[in-house]
């Protein structure tokens, strides 16, 4: 399969973007200590995420491998019931401006968001309340509508 050339312009990013709402339940879960082995192992299938920064761990997995983690970080913080929306369209490190115009409107529609940016592709995290708007903001802002996945 050969990939697809990323889009240089802001303009070509939101006249081709798509974005699919991945299936299933994740969670957000922040904690002090480095991350274990286990914890690696527990990102599980993906999508999932892991930073470590000099004051926590977070983890941004599915749930159902949030009940390990748990039990080995008890004082663990975590956001649940988040649903996880990769757009689609691969872009160029040196595009402006997507994420910014995004979460922007995003914002304006009241929907808080986390930022997930992978090499190729933007994700978005939202509370699965916010769902509705999200899809709607979304389908707003780029000239084909389509989206995919769950809840479509």
């Amino acid at each position: 399969m050969v990939p697809t050339p990323p889009v240089r312009s802001l303009q070509e990013a939101l006249a081709g973007m798509t974005f699919t709402v991945e299936p299933g339940e994740f969670h957000l879960i922040g904690f002090p200590e480095p991350p274990s082995g286990a914890d690696l192992d527990a990102l599980g299938s993906p999508p999932a995420q892991i930073v470590r920064d000099a004051h926590e761990t977070t983890l941004l997995l599915r749930g159902e491998r949030v009940g390990e983690v748990l039990a080995r970080h008890r004082g663990a913080r975590v956001e649940s019931d988040l649903v996880w929306i990769r757009f689609e369209t691969p872009m160029a490190w040196e595009l402006v401006g997507f994420l910014a115009l995004v979460t922007g409107a995003l914002a304006r529609a009241g929907v808080p968001v986390g930022a997930v940016c992978g090499y190729s592709r933007d994700h978005l995290f939202v509370a699965r309340r916010f769902l509705p708007a999200t899809r709607k903001t979304l389908e707003s802002l780029f000239s084909n509508g389509d989206s995919r996945g769950p809840l479509g």
